[in-house]
């Protein structure tokens, strides 16, 4: 093997060598965007679930009393009432910013979606 040989197929080794490398590269940035996507994705999930959990734990805890007093009369109305209201309006306010989280997640999945793989 003559040494031009010798030296043309070690400048071939080193450009296979750096291909692969920036091949792997390549791959590696790739698998870090999906986990990422995959992370922040999981945070908006739960975020979504909690607020839904609000939601419905506040509204629910606006509508009983209200049932409950409804049936006995007019004694202590006043003071539940307005709590009644207010945990209303708590979980009113759940729900819009639910829909907000809801929103923000269909955007990150219409963005960011091609990305899973």
């Amino acid at each position: 093997m003559s040494k031009s040989s010798f030296e043309q197929k070690i400048g071939e080794g080193f450009y296979t060598i750096g291909r692969q490398r920036d091949q792997l590269a390549s791959e590696k940035r790739k698998l870090a965007r999906q986990l990422r996507y995959a992370q922040h994705s999981a945070r908006l999930t739960s975020l979504s679930k909690q607020y839904d959990f609000g939601m419905v734990f506040l509204a629910t805890v606006g509508i009983i009393p209200l049932v409950l007093v409804d049936g006995q009369g007019m004694r202590y109305f006043w003071p539940i009432q307005v709590l009644c209201v207010l945990s209303l309006l708590i979980g009113s306010r759940f729900a819009w910013r639910g829909r907000k989280v809801l929103a923000r997640q269909k955007s990150f999945d219409d963005r960011f979606g091609n990305w899973r793989g």
